[in-house]
């Protein structure tokens, strides 16, 4: 009797960081772009929530773009005021639309097989739950540190349904 390998596929991933202690990292399939972009790029938007930094013309639409870190409870990392050279921005795609998440610093592409995925960690801080809601899972990487598997399609939801209230 022969046995064959089962075949594991590999998912790609973009890492990022919002802070230092954390890695992150989105599914590929939910990846349209990864911008650098200049302040003056993206217009605020009065009396919007601080998480919303403004919008930026993306490929002759409008582009709506967020702090990451602050949606996911972090603090504001993109502060009105301060000012950054350049800001890293991971377009994503969900249910049809598009949206622009602001990071720290920007990582690499990593393939983990579809195994690797473990339970997302318990988070009992209540400043985190979206951050919670919004998790998929966690990976460890070859360092063995573990970086969070975000759900992109979580982020939009929550940010749809914040939405209707503001």
């Amino acid at each position: 009797m022969l046995f064959y390998p089962t075949y594991v596929p590999t998912m790609q991933f973009l890492s990022f960081s919002l802070i230092d202690e954390n890695q992150f990292i989105l599914p590929g399939s939910n990846l349209a772009e990864v911008l650098s972009l200049d302040p003056i790029e993206i217009s605020p938007i009065p009396d919007m929530h601080p998480s919303v930094m403004g919008v930026c013309n993306w490929r002759g639409q409008v582009l709506w773009v967020v702090d990451l870190a602050y949606i996911l409870g972090f603090g504001a990392f993109f502060s009105q005021g301060l000012s950054y050279p350049k800001y890293s921005v991971i377009v994503i795609r969900s249910q049809g639309k598009f949206l622009g998440l602001a990071v720290r610093k920007m990582g690499s592409f990593v393939g983990y097989e579809a195994l690797e995925l473990q339970p997302a960690p318990t988070i009992l801080n209540p400043q985190m739950q979206v951050l919670s809601s919004c998790l998929k899972g966690q990976i460890a990487s070859p360092q063995g540190k573990k970086m969070l598997v975000l759900d992109a399609d979580a982020i939009v939801n929550f940010l749809g349904q914040r939405s209707q209230h503001y």
